[in-house]
Order: structure tokens, then C-alpha cells, then sequence
């Protein structure tokens, strides 16, 4: 008999607990979580909008708000909505890491199908691949935008995908926030392509402002390849831009850039860590110095040059 009353005692204390709780949670919100629960993330998202300008310390609330705008794909509002649970309480912490370890994988799978996919020639299939790579580490990047790691998958999709201005905007980002060489390196490596190009079709002052950029790179190693490598071409852009001056007029100032070339070439003869690179820059610096008008120099350069064949 009091076996009986004391069950019915803990029955009835539970019912109310959960009725006290279930009183204290809007209609809207508990609409909202079981849609969630159901994973009709539409309805969710405007339920749970609807609950949480009711009770804005709902954590729970916060957090499946969030996970209901990234599978909608609203990134920039998911990433309020994770921000305004996670400064409730930590209590859903766990969950959040959980949700970008899947959305970072994901993008990680759909990156190496591109890589597949490039292999076998399937370019179409790969451009496929690498935006739907880019959408996964996004929604990562909106999950936890301290994630350096996401923030380095987009930059490494953007660039897989060909769009070289966007690429350099992450990386310059994230080289500002890391101080990182390796980002700093991916940075350097967009810019001189393009500094190539404008080489290519012999815009020199285009060049030469192109590859200008990537010295003054913060957290570039000086002894870095594509800082070495970036001052030659900078010399050899000036020496150029020197060349065609003196050609159209040679009572024109171009000394001025023969010497701005060597402001980039003499400091490698002396730190140049990149070996292959050593007789061309000793090669330019003969035709820089003979513009000059310093002979001797343009003649020990010459023989500097030449012992670098034996």
C-alpha cells in the first residue's frame, strides 16, 4: 500500500516538473524544437524566432536556431545565433564543436572528390566538387568563426575554383590574424602569379607594382622563394621599364630606373638563398650597371657571372 502512494507520489512530482517546464517554454518554442526534432528546419527556424523573442536566454533555442539557419544555408545569421547560446551557457558547446567537425569533414570529402575528379580530367565535375567543398567549410567557418582552420579550407576552395581575388582575401585575412608564414606564402603565391602575367604581356609598371606587393608582405621570410624571387622580377621590371625609356628618349631620366633596379638586385647577391636564381640576377645586374655607367662593376658582375657556370 505505501509502495503504491510512494510510486504515485514520485509519478505525480515528475508530471509536475515537466508541466512546470513545459508552462515556462512559449508554444512557439516548443512548436519550434519539435520541429527541429522532426528536422523540418524551416519551420523550426520560424518558430523558434518567434519563441526566443519571448525568452531570449533560451540556449537550447539559441543553438537549434543556429543549426536550423545552416541547414537552410542563412550562414551569417547562424552565426549570431550559436554566439547568443554559447554566451548563455556552455551547455551546448559540445553540440556546436560536434556540428563543425561534421561540416568541416564534409567540405574535406568534397575537396579530395575534386582533386579525383581533376585527376580523371572531369574538370566540370570537379568545379562541382570544390563549390559544394566551399559551401561545407563555410557553414563551418558560421559554426565557429574562430575556426582558422575553416577560414584556410575556403581559401584553398577559392583558389581550386580559380577565383584568385577571393582567395586572396582569406588568406590576407588570415595571414593578418595568424601571423602566419604559411598564410603569408599563399598570399605571396597569388600575387606573383599575377606579376607574371602582366610580365607576360610586357606591362612592366604593372608588373613591377604587382611583385612590389608581395616584399612588402608581413611575416614573409626575406630568404622565402617567392620573396626572392619577386625582388628579381621587381629589378627586372624596373631594368625593363629603364630600357624603354632610354629607347624613346635618351636624354629621359631612366637611370633613375636602372637604379631603382638595383635597389632590389644588389641586397640578393648577398642573402640569395635561391641557388638557380643566383646567375640571373648576376646577368641582369651586368646590362643594369653598363646603363649606369659603372664599368667596372659591370665587368666583375660579368665574370661573377660566368663562374657560376663552372
Amino acid at each position: 500500500m505505501y509502495k503504491r502512494i510512494y510510486s504515485l507520489i514520485i509519478s505525480l512530482a515528475v508530471l509536475s516538473v515537466t508541466i512546470y517546464y513545459l508552462g515556462c517554454a512559449s508554444a512557439e518554442s516548443t512548436t519550434g524544437k519539435l520541429a527541429f526534432q522532426q528536422k523540418d528546419f524551416q519551420k523550426a527556424e520560424v518558430e523558434l524566432k518567434k519563441g526566443l523573442v519571448i525568452d531570449k536566454n533560451d540556449d537550447e533555442g539559441w543553438y537549434m536556431l543556429g543549426y536550423s539557419q545552416i541547414e537552410l544555408g542563412k550562414f551569417d545569421d547562424a552565426r549570431v545565433s550559436f554566439q547568443k547560446s554559447l554566451a548563455i551557457s556552455n551547455n551546448f558547446a559540445p553540440y556546436v564543436n560536434t556540428y563543425w567537425i561534421e561540416k568541416y569533414n564534409q567540405g574535406a570529402k568534397e575537396f579530395k572528390n575534386g582533386i579525383d575528379a581533376e585527376a580523371r580530367k572531369d574538370l566540370d565535375g570537379a568545379k562541382r566538387y570544390y563549390t559544394d567543398a566551399l559551401k561545407y567549410f563555410t557553414a563551418s567557418s558560421a559554426i565557429i568563426p574562430d575556426s582558422l582552420k575553416s577560414f584556410s579550407a575556403m581559401g584553398e576552395s577559392y583558389l581550386a575554383m580559380g577565383d584568385q581575388n577571393k582567395a586572396l582575401e582569406i588568406f590576407g585575412e588570415l595571414a593578418k590574424k595568424t601571423n602566419s608564414v604559411e598564410a603569408s606564402e599563399k598570399v605571396a603565391k597569388i600575387i606573383f602569379e599575377s606579376g607574371l602575367s602582366m610580365m607576360t604581356i610586357k606591362n612592366y609598371p604593372a608588373a613591377l607594382e604587382t611583385f612590389s606587393k608581395v616584399l612588402n608582405i608581413s611575416n614573409l621570410p626575406k630568404n622565402d622563394p617567392y620573396y626572392e624571387t619577386s625582388a628579381y622580377n621587381s629589378g627586372l621590371a624596373s631594368a625593363k621599364i629603364g630600357e624603354d625609356m632610354r629607347n624613346a628618349d635618351d636624354k629621359s631620366n631612366y637611370k633613375e630606373k636602372f637604379t631603382q633596379a638595383l635597389g632590389f638586385l644588389e641586397p640578393l647577391t648577398v642573402s640569395l638563398t635561391k641557388k638557380d636564381l643566383e646567375p640571373m640576377v648576376w646577368e641582369l645586374l651586368v646590362t643594369v650597371y653598363a646603363n649606369l655607367g659603372m664599368t667596372e662593376k659591370a665587368q666583375d658582375a660579368l665574370k661573377k657571372k660566368e663562374s657560376l657556370k663552372n
